[in-house]
């Protein structure tokens, strides 16, 4: 299964605060979104914020993003939340802002079975709506974010940026999937491929 996916890796942010974006992908599909209402916590500081907020909004924020382009809401993921917050944690307490060799395995390894896997990270974002909107200014972020493939959203952080990368704290991951047997959402491709927004 893994052999058949192609991964597409683009270039990290060249200022700091840093992201990257990772996509893994194998095929796509149909259906709508809804208005996505304020997202509380947006504006909370990683420092001071619960993470189980801050993780809340960005799912809220990134929802806010594909709603305003006519995209499926994207469904939290209690399995890609520990994929990306495992993550997180590895990028901070090893000082590497990576994806690592082979980030579609992580998920695979918290027992999401996937068709379809991307990963958005960063580093010296101090709140969630400062690093979503860091996310929809970088083409490869965007795409991950507006992708009409997708229906699960997992998101870790931490109140640490990884060190020699960022000044600020704050660092993030972002994993997206398609379940192995579910069909792609939407074949809407408009708004990825007009990404990055600013």
């Amino acid at each position: 299964m893994l052999a058949a996916l192609t991964i597409f890796v683009s270039a990290a942010l060249s200022v700091v605060p840093s992201a990257t974006a990772t996509t893994a992908s194998h095929k796509r599909r149909h259906s709508r979104a809804h208005h996505v209402a304020k997202c509380p916590g947006a504006d909370a500081h990683v420092g001071s914020a619960p993470r189980t907020l801050l993780e809340s909004a960005v799912v809220c924020l990134v929802n806010q993003q594909r709603a305003r382009r006519h995209l499926p809401l994207l469904q939290a993921s209690s399995q890609l939340n520990r994929s990306a917050q495992g993550w997180t944690n590895v990028m901070v307490f090893s000082d590497q802002f990576t994806h690592g060799s082979n980030f579609a395995s992580r998920i695979t390894a918290v027992g999401y079975m996937w068709r379809t896997a991307g990963e958005n990270i960063a580093t010296g974002y101090s709140t969630p709506r400062g690093v979503v909107n860091a996310w929809m200014a970088s083409t490869g972020h965007c795409q991950n974010i507006l992708n009409p493939t997708y229906r699960n959203v997992g998101t870790g952080v931490s109140n640490r940026p990884v060190e020699g990368w960022a000044t600020g704290p704050g660092t993030w991951t972002q994993d997206f999937a398609l379940g192995m047997n579910q069909s792609p959402p939407s074949s809407n491709v408009g708004p990825m491929d007009a990404c990055p927004y600013n």
